[in-house]
Parts: structure tokens; C-alpha cells; sequence
């Protein structure tokens, strides 16, 4: 079994482009995005759009979890885009 092991957890603001693990967009110069290292199984350093972190956050509480597939979920943000 596999347990996760959070390390480190900051809210930096991008100072390079990053890709979120949620979603695969980017995360622009000048965005506050989650910054997250952590152990399960391997080592983890993983960023996230905040609206993305939400989506997991709620992913996971809903019981799908603990694994997902990086690069393939939607943002949210991109849903209400679409919905407008």
C-alpha cells in the first residue's frame, strides 16, 4: 500500500512558465499557482493552478483518489469559459 507524505506546500507567485499537473495548461509568469512536494511511492514536485488544486482537492474528498492521471483533467476555469 502506498501512503502519501506531504514535504512542502508554498503558494509562490511564477517567475518562470510552469505546466499544472491537473490539467497540463500553463502556469504564467506573475500567477500564484500551489507548489507542492511530496512522496508517494517517488518523490513528487508538482504545481498547480489554484482553480486546479480545488478540482483535485475535491477529486480526492469525493473518494476517487489517491492516484489521477497528470496532464488529462479539465481546468475549471475553462469549464465556465465554455458555459458563458
Amino acid at each position: 500500500m502506498s501512503y502519501y507524505t506531504l514535504i512542502k506546500d508554498s503558494f509562490p507567485v511564477a517567475r518562470k512558465q510552469h505546466r499544472c499537473i491537473w490539467c497540463g495548461g500553463i502556469i504564467h509568469v506573475g500567477m500564484k499557482y500551489r507548489h507542492e512536494i511530496s512522496k508517494f511511492d517517488v518523490l513528487q514536485d508538482h504545481r498547480w493552478h489554484l482553480d486546479c488544486d480545488e478540482a483535485a482537492a475535491e477529486y480526492f474528498n469525493d473518494g476517487n483518489g489517491p492516484e489521477f492521471i497528470p496532464y488529462d483533467n479539465e481546468r475549471p476555469s475553462d469549464q465556465l469559459e465554455r458555459s458563458a
